[in-house]
C-alpha cells in the first residue's frame, strides 16, 4: 500500500511538467509567456533594447543566431520595433525569415 503512495505520487510529480507545457486548443502553450512579458524579462538592465549579451544570458539560441539579420540599424541592440518587423517577415514568409506562418506564441503584442 504504501510503496503504491510513493509510486503515484512520483508519477503525478513527472507528469506536472507535462501537463504545463501542454497545448491549448489555440495553438498556444499553457502557462507560456507572451512577447512583451520575454522582452522584459530578456532586458536585465531596463533599457527597452535587448543586446546580444542579454539575449545569450536568455539562452535565446535562434535570436543570437539572427542577431544581425535582426538589427536593422546595426545598432548592436535590438528595439520591439525591430523585433516586431522580423516577426512579422517570418510570418509572411520574407526570405531571411524563414517558413512564415503564426508561430506558437503570437498575440497582439508581438
Amino acid at each position: 500500500m504504501k510503496f503504491k503512495k510513493i509510486l503515484l505520487t512520483t508519477l503525478a510529480a513527472c507528469l506536472l511538467p507535462v501537463l504545463a507545457n501542454a497545448q491549448s486548443d489555440d495553438g498556444q502553450r499553457k502557462g507560456s509567456k507572451n512577447h512583451a512579458e520575454r522582452f522584459a524579462n530578456t532586458d536585465a538592465n531596463g533599457d527597452a533594447q535587448l543586446s546580444l549579451d542579454e539575449l545569450q544570458g536568455a539562452n535565446a539560441v535562434k535570436m543570437v543566431k539572427n542577431f544581425d539579420k535582426i538589427d536593422s540599424n546595426g545598432d548592436g541592440q535590438l528595439t520591439k520595433d525591430e523585433l516586431k518587423s522580423a516577426h512579422k517577415q517570418r510570418r509572411s514568409g520574407v526570405k531571411g525569415g524563414a517558413k512564415g506562418g503564426k508561430c506558437g506564441n503570437c498575440e497582439s503584442d508581438a
